[in-house]
């Protein structure tokens, strides 16, 4: 009772730290800033996850806050205009049943616009994802564009009774139902994004009060992140091509898309090149508006590989490349030498506010080696400078708003929660000095009890890369949890998570691999594992262990999900006398069947080596069935000997929890120790109910299996 009292308390003490969704610096001088920032945190006690805001004055020496934080869990998305005179919210009202979604504008303190989106009934719901969500001000602060579902017509069934005239007694016009639709079947964007299906641009205007949806987008382009042009005539966004099926876009850079542009009047141009499918994000306007960028790569392939930074000539509308890959040389490094390499350019968000005061030179944050560095990247010249803001490939910086060349990053790492910095850049002749920039705490900090006892250490055990992240006590030979990431092309980055430093706390070891097909080490280290997994991934993994006798040495547990699910039921059927016990959260264990239930069916089969759009099916392909089996971890069950805990999400699109429980089957019918946890969640399980029983019982199972060698280990 006192171990598990001990667990729960660790839960609760890791699971307490906010999280930043979102920065915004409103006010900016040589003497001072003004940042309003978003953040989320767990509240056990509500079993839920809220969201605040609050807003911090600093002169660079000290900061306060200007307000106690507000709690706005019921805020879709919000945003402010360019001279921060309004501020725009959707805001998410449960009403009865159903939950009506309200526009609101804000300016004088105090509400002056409130559209009754449910009641006007123009559109679906509007989306607030990463990958569609937008809401923004036009440049005269006039507008505010959207995206929403696109509203569909009602429908019933065949017969329904109803009452005679009911329309000419209740006023009500039924003439828009149709009859006998009510069960049609319509495609959406998979995983977590259930139920958007055909997503429109919208336009309300708050001097009119008419709210519009945009026409002339073809039916095979669904709009996304979308920003307004420089003369506020139009919108840039990004257009997700429908083929034969949609497949799944969370997790997942390389699905066809185009950069195209909208005239409020109806003229649609595409802006990016159509000579190949490729895949294309983040468009961004410099702040003069003679210049657009975004990121590109060729679509399909792995889903995550080194993106290109493409720049676009407004007037011109020349297209050029400013980042080619991974191919560029990094310049005023500073005090960490010019060996300092730059893995490329990777799936992380450029900030909508980017620009310095130059306008021709951008700031943004990409994974790096197990880190997220943050550089300027000047577009004309093309010279990529990396911000000494920390140590290289330790802590992870994210740069969140620029503005009058200040900067508001995220920083943190495994051993300490995250915070909010202002990065004042310092010119010299009208020129940047990147090596000399000052950093200022604008958040508090926090950190985690007894973390002077606890070390993060980078390796670079593979490859001659730096590969690999151990996290745990110092000088202790405790139990070494080996975690590999999901993806598989994903990477292991030293940011801080809550379940990673939950297992620390109590007297674990963590080590991460960044094995073959990793992000932030390069576009042929992504491309080496296609073909190869279930070969590469787990020798990678396998040694990097051996190459350590202080990891090799102690007691061994396993904890992965999705494909890192994948690799660690690899790992317990291919080396079962290594590892002490086994977790696998959603993990993918069945290739074959993964195939033909995933919103992603190109995963299996691009992962496996071959062109997923030469493949129809695999019933008639024995060469693809047998790499698909040979590939997976069920091919090796019979050897498993560690008690195995599957964590399966009921409602996960991405790996269906079949393939959990298909495995589970197995292992009992090998007479292995197998238990499952089924939960009401997708495929993360990241509700604040699933999080919490998931993990504590993962790491209860760990100590169980562990026995005695735990309790000498922490003593």
């Amino acid at each position: 009772m006192a171990q598990l009292d001990k667990v729960v308390a660790a839960y609760r003490v890791t699971a307490q730290y906010p999280e930043v969704i979102s920065a915004k610096i409103l006010n900016c001088s040589k003497d001072s800033v003004s940042v309003h920032s978003v953040w989320m945190q767990k509240v056990l006690e509500r079993q839920a996850v809220i969201k605040f805001r609050q807003t911090v004055f600093s002169d660079y020496k000290t900061y306060t806050l200007t307000s106690p934080p507000t709690d706005i869990t019921n805020e879709l998305i919000s945003a402010h205009s360019k001279s921060t005179k309004y501020f725009c919210v959707v805001r998410e009202i449960e009403s009865g049943k159903d939950i009506k979604q309200y526009l609101e504008v804000w300016a004088d303190c105090s509400l002056v616009k409130n559209y009754d989106l449910s009641a006007l009934d123009v559109h679906g719901k509007i989306y607030a994802d990463a990958e569609f969500g937008t809401l923004e001000w036009s440049p005269d602060e006039t507008k505010i564009v959207y995206i929403a579902e696109k509203k569909v017509p009602k429908s019933e069934p065949f017969y329904k009774q109803k009452p005679k005239a009911s329309a000419d007694k209740d006023g009500v016009d039924n003439s828009d139902i149709v009859p006998g639709k009510e069960y049609d079947w319509s495609q959406d964007w998979g995983e977590q994004l259930v139920g958007k299906i055909t997503p429109v641009l919208v336009v309300c205007d708050i001097k009119t009060d008419t709210i519009d949806v945009l026409s002339n987008i073809p039916n095979d382009v669904n709009p996304a992140a979308a920003t307004w042009t420089p003369d506020g005539k139009g919108v840039v966004a990004i257009g997700h091509t429908i083929t034969s099926r949609k497949l799944g876009l969370i997790y997942c850079a390389n699905s066809p898309s185009i950069v195209f542009s909208l005239a409020l009047d109806g003229q649609y141009d595409v802006l990016s090149s159509n000579s190949e499918q490729l895949c294309v994000r983040y468009p961004r306007f410099n702040k003069n508006g003679n210049k657009l960028v975004w990121l590109e790569r060729l679509a399909g392939g792995p889903h995550s590989s080194c993106f290109k930074l493409i720049s676009c000539n407004w007037s011109t509308k020349e297209i050029s490349t400013v980042v080619d890959f991974d191919n560029q040389i990094l310049h005023n490094t500073s005090d960490y030498n010019e060996e300092l390499p730059f893995y490329g350019l990777y799936d992380l968000a450029i900030p909508r506010n980017c620009w310095l005061n130059d306008d021709k030179t951008l700031v943004l944050s990409t994974p790096q080696g197990g880190s997220i560095h943050t550089f300027a990247i000047d577009t004309e010249s093309k010279d990529i400078h990396y911000l000494p803001i920390t140590k290289p490939f330790h802590e992870c910086v994210s740069v969140l708003d620029v503005c009058n060349d200040v900067l508001v990053c995220y920083k943190s790492s495994l051993n300490k929660p995250g915070q909010l910095f202002a990065i004042k850049f310092l010119s010299t002749f009208e020129a940047y000095d990147f090596t000399n920039i000052s950093i200022n705490e604008i958040s508090p900090s926090h950190c985690l009890p007894n973390s002077d006892n606890f070390v993060v250490e980078h390796g670079y055990t593979l490859y001659n890369k730096p590969t690999t992240i151990f996290y745990g006590p110092k000088n202790s030979n405790c139990p070494l949890i080996i975690w590999p990431h999901g993806g598989p092309h994903l990477s292991s980055l030293n940011f801080f998570r809550a379940d990673i430093a939950f297992f620390v706390q109590i007297g674990f070891a963590v080590l991460f691999i960044n094995y073959r097909g990793s992000t932030g080490l390069g576009k042929d280290y992504v491309e080496s594992l296609i073909g190869k997994i279930g070969d590469f991934d787990v020798k990678d993994v396998y040694n990097a262990l051996q190459s350590n006798s202080l990891w090799s040495n102690r007691k061994l547990v396993l904890f992965g999900g999705s494909h890192g699910g994948f690799l660690v039921t690899h790992l317990s059927g291919q080396y079962p006398e290594m590892f002490k016990a086994v977790c696998a959260l959603n993990p993918v264990t069945d290739l074959i069947t993964m195939f033909g239930s995933t919103d992603i069916p190109d995963w299996t089969i691009t992962e496996a080596g071959y062109n997923f759009s030469e493949v129809d099916s695999l019933a008639n392909s024995k060469e693809i069935l047998m790499k698909l089996a040979d590939c997976s971890p069920c091919k090796n069950v019979h050897k498993v000997q560690a008690p195995t805990l599957l964590l399966l999400g009921e409602k996960d699109l991405r790996v269906l929890p079949c393939l959990g429980l298909a495995y589970y089957h197995l292992l009992k019918k090998h007479g292995v120790t197998a238990r499952v946890l089924m939960y009401n969640d997708c495929h993360p399980l990241s509700t604040v109910a699933a999080d919490m029983d998931s993990l504590i019982n993962a790491a209860l199972w760990f100590i169980k299996y562990l026995n005695s060698d735990f309790e000498k280990s922490i003593n």
